[in-house]
């Protein structure tokens, strides 16, 4: 049964996949509209990463001075304002230093909002004493599936991209008005916690935490935001089946979130990653190897479609075993653990796509993206269920 507080949560969870795909699916849009190369791209989405680490040398005094639930209001607020700063750039076709100041906000807003609904997700999953993260990215997937969906029927019906984003920011206003007010209030000492000696230092196993959610969103990351480019220009699809790499990715990361909280109760959280570790390697793999296959047309679509809906679903379980690992540390406060971690992660989900962008240049996009087909492998080495 969902109470008050965790569908409050969930709908900022909803607020960052609806923004977040909307963005992620238009990428193609972009390169087209400024007619960029790969390398230029990689440059653009350069800053994201810069708004993400900008962020991250302040996140944890804002959170301790206004409080997580203050710091979900207000960053919420800027992310959604941010999402119309997104539409009137691709409305007016926006210079590049334009981009780069917005891109730099989205990536900064995005992490601050990431990091402060972990933290109230985490207390919702304390208060409901079971296993619960997955299914609050699970509603992240949903909404991202929701907003490739929504791609999809723009790129059919002939709708621009601004407008697509004009929709969705009056969608995400309308839920961030309503779940407000009904959103848990902090706890005074996870509050005292989160204030209490500013900085702390990492251990080994949590930096590693750490390691492993740099990899996974950026793997996440690139793959969302390189995936229309693939379709467009590695298999030559046509408008009405770009995408169908980014529907099937969304799609199943939301089915895969809704029951990996059962898994992970079932056979441990060790094995549930394992696997999901192999399921992206070998789907990226498929996926990516399309294009030197003996395929063409639709059946060469389905293939790579098939491939990243594998993927997918093994990203699915990833990142909330990670969050869920990082609440239940003791070696700092829960608060300080998850800023760390979702820091790490969100700098990863910024960082890749400008990677793959560079790599893209000397290489060809199928290497680039398999990189992290090999090192999300290096993940199999993590024990989340050992204290």
């Amino acid at each position: 049964m969902w109470s008050r507080e965790r569908i409050a949560v969930a709908a900022y969870f909803a607020v960052l996949g609806f923004v977040c795909s909307t963005w992620a699916s238009s990428i193609d849009d972009l390169k087209v509209l400024l007619a960029l190369n790969e390398d230029q791209l990689g440059w653009l989405l350069f800053a994201g990463p810069v708004g993400n680490l900008v962020t991250f040398t302040f996140v944890s005094s804002l959170v301790a001075k206004l409080g997580a639930r203050r710091s979900v209001i207000l960053s919420a607020s800027a992310y959604i304002a941010i999402a119309f700063a997104l539409s009137m750039c691709f409305a007016f076709k926006a210079p590049i230093p334009c981009w780069c100041v917005v891109i730099a906000a989205f990536g900064g807003a995005g992490n601050i909002l990431n990091i402060t609904t972990n933290a109230k997700a985490g207390l919702v999953e304390k208060h409901a004493g079971r296993s619960i993260m997955s299914s609050f990215h699970g509603v992240f997937s949903v909404t991202c599936f929701g907003g490739g969906l929504l791609a999809l029927f723009a790129a059919g019906c002939g709708v621009s991209v601004w407008a697509r984003f004009l929709a969705v920011f009056a969608l995400v206003m309308s839920l961030h008005l309503v779940a407000l007010r009904a959103l848990p209030a902090d706890e005074p000492a996870d509050c005292k916690a989160a204030g209490s000696s500013g900085w702390h230092r990492p251990d080994r196993a949590l930096f590693a935490i750490g390691l492993a959610a740099l990899v996974i969103m950026g793997c996440e990351g690139s793959v969302f935001d390189w995936v229309g480019v693939f379709y467009r220009e590695g298999i030559l699809a046509p408008p009405s089946r770009v995408k169908w790499g980014y529907c099937a990715v969304a799609a199943m990361m939301a089915a895969g979130r809704f029951v990996s909280d059962r898994l992970v109760m079932r056979f441990t959280a060790r094995r549930v990653l394992h696997v999901d570790c192999v399921l992206v390697s070998l789907g990226l793999a498929i996926a990516l190897s399309s294009p030197y296959a003996h395929l063409s047309g639709l059946s060469l679509h389905l293939v790579a479609t098939l491939g990243y809906g594998i993927a997918g679903y093994g990203i699915s379980a990833l990142v909330p075993i990670l969050y869920s690992k990082a609440n239940r540390t003791k070696s700092m406060p829960p608060a300080s653990a998850i800023t760390f971690v979702g820091t790490m992660g969100f700098l990863g989900y910024f960082a890749g796509p400008p990677l793959i962008g560079h790599l893209a240049k000397w290489f060809n996009l199928s290497i680039a993206l398999g990189l992290f087909g090999v090192l999300i492998l290096f993940c199999l080495l993590l024990d989340p269920d050992k204290d």
